[in-house]
């Protein structure tokens, strides 16, 4: 998309799950909504801030902790499409479990998964599927949030023992209270040596006993939070730590990249939790509007009502299509999906906080009552904009790595100036490339007719955005990653025209699996989407031209100035 082009045999048609599958996912999710149902007080344990040991241990013979696990280890081996279902299933029913759930499975023991040696795999993974070990990811410190390069905690290795020495202080781990298998990121001082301090990085999987102790770890105090109360939050302490070098996960150097492939995996499933709880707010607002009277009419009738629950409706779906597309693409083993995840976060959290505000305003005055499950599902989806990477860094991700793909297509050309054996290759597709981007536009060939100006839409702009991020870079040059402003436009675009070609991927299949008649619906909400994401597409672009940033700026310096508010009328 960067490059104005749209890869359609990757994204049609849209995945479809086979009947097997949806039949043993579904049997379990119906297993899981019954021991919700019984064994998980969501208001006892929100307001205890308190999350059963018990339970966890139930969820683990429940086969729970062992979703994403392999059959040969002892787990499911569930597909990222059937995880992503069952995220969606328990995320609602109760968010604190689905964050001890998720911190084990989708992060904790995820680096070991994907990078793990086979004597490690064997060793740890049965008692991970099991839940005998619950594991938690160590990567945040004090000082290093989103930016992880700047990991103060060193791993030094002792020859005598063959083991690595920890210390440092891991901040907001989740299930740190309870975990035992710890993958923690931490850095070899001088190893190797060279200027770039990510080389330094390593993952280790440090292990505590079945009494969770182990020498040289400790776990801070529980955290207050906002949300998320059941949940286990605290820090933990390495004081001369000790871990076999056997222990160590992938290679020397190489854990800021299992770090990022790992959060990487995790932010797709944070969406399907995020489709979960819209699910649930549509629900509870169809509900109250259709059951609520005001002046002798259904509030359900009102056309803001209707308004919010369109809205809420076709959000959902949207963000639905957009996550089962990714999951697909994860399924297929396609790559590098570390984008389209992002995607989804960045638009799953912020679709599913204004539905939440949204289902709360139809419940009027009872939506504010503490009886009613607004106010939680408030306080607990909070915080899904801030963990695995802000949404903010999210943003600069989405922008800065196409235009780094992009910017290095550039180079090529560049270089193809300067060796005349190379011009005539290179610079013709290139040519190519920007007769396609200037004067035509990439065809969207596969998607239903009665879908043709959506697709034309999708088609058109996505070679008007290539050209937009081409000339902020031939502007900006290296300096592009200080446009924060700018970044975010690009961010914002792209993901609109994801979530539009991931809608028109899931319509055209619904179309020819039911017909153009029973899939009126679903063709309503990709009219209305796309007409919608068509305005904050042509405002964002704009405005890469004509904006006021440099007010924005100035603004801002004011009230750093003043160190808040520098305006009070009565001053």
């Amino acid at each position: 998309l960067f490059q104005g082009h749209i890869a359609e045999d990757l994204v049609f048609p849209f995945p479809e799950i086979p009947e097997d599958v949806k039949e043993t996912v579904e049997a379990f999710a119906g297993a899981y909504t019954e021991f919700d149902a019984a064994h998980l007080d969501s208001d006892k344990m929100d307001k205890e801030h308190f999350f059963p040991r018990e339970a966890v241990k139930a969820m683990g013979e429940l086969g729970v902790m062992g979703m994403t696990i392999p059959e040969e280890y002892g787990g499911s081996g569930f597909s990222s499409a059937a995880y992503c279902r069952m995220t969606e299933v328990i995320a609602p029913l109760d968010a604190s479990a689905s964050i001890v759930v998720g911190a084990h499975e989708s992060i904790g023991l995820k680096p070991l998964l994907l990078f793990g040696n086979d004597e490690q795999k064997k060793k740890w993974l049965p008692d991970l599927a099991s839940g005998k070990l619950i594991a938690a990811f160590c990567l945040t410190e004090p000082e290093a949030g989103s930016d992880a390069g700047s990991l103060k905690t060193t791993a030094v290795y002792d020859p005598t023992t063959n083991e690595y020495v920890l210390n440092g202080t891991k901040q907001w781990i989740s299930n740190g209270a309870f975990a035992r298998f710890f993958s923690v990121f931490a850095r070899i001082p001088g190893n190797p040596a060279e200027k770039d301090g990510h080389k330094e990085i390593a993952c280790f999987a440090v292990i505590a006993k079945e009494d969770c102790t182990l020498p040289g770890l400790s776990r801070g105090p529980e955290e207050k939070k906002l949300g998320l109360c059941a949940s286990s939050t605290c820090q933990i302490i390495f004081e001369n730590c000790r871990v076999p070098a056997a222990n160590l996960i992938g290679e020397k150097g190489h854990g800021f990249k299992i770090a990022l492939e790992t959060l990487n995996t995790g932010r797709t499933s944070l969406g399907a939790g995020s489709v979960g709880g819209s699910k649930m707010m549509i629900k509870l607002a169809v509900d109250h509007a259709t059951q609520r009277k005001q002046f002798k009419t259904r509030i359900a009738d009102f056309e803001m009502i209707r308004h919010k629950i369109t809205r809420m409706t076709a959000t959902t779906y949207v963000l639905e299509s957009m996550v089962y597309l990714t999951a697909g693409l994860v399924d297929r083993h396609v790559g590098d999906y570390s984008l389209e995840g992002a995607c989804c976060k960045v638009f799953g959290t912020e679709v599913l906080w204004q539905n939440i505000n949204d289902g709360l305003q139809v419940a009027g005055g009872n939506g504010f009552m503490d009886e009613y499950p607004y106010g939680r599902a408030l306080r607990d989806s909070r915080i899904n904009m801030i963990f695995e990477g802000t949404n903010e860094i999210l943003r600069l991700l989405i922008a800065l790595s196409g235009m780094k793909e992009l910017g290095d297509s550039l180079k090529e050309v560049q270089s193809a100036l300067k060796s005349p054996l190379a011009q005539r290759g290179i610079l013709t597709e290139y040519a190519h490339k920007r007769l396609k981007g200037v004067i035509t536009h990439d065809k969207l060939t596969k998607v239903h007719p009665s879908l043709a100006p959506e697709a034309d839409q999708v088609g058109r702009y996505a070679g008007i955005f290539a050209n937009a991020c081409e000339t902020i870079l031939r502007k900006h040059g290296k300096k592009v990653v200080d446009k924060e402003y700018q970044q975010e436009r690009i961010a914002d675009v792209l993901i609109d025209l994801y979530a539009q070609i991931a809608t028109l991927s899931r319509v055209t299949a619904a179309i020819a699996k039911k017909g153009e008649e029973k899939a009126a619906g679903e063709l309503e909400i990709a009219r209305w989407f796309c007409a919608r994401a068509r305005h904050r597409m042509v405002a964002n672009l704009k405005a890469l031209d004509k904006n006021r940033d440099a007010d924005c700026t100035s603004i801002s310096d004011r009230v750093y100035e003043a160190g808040g508010y520098p305006y009070d009328l009565w001053a």
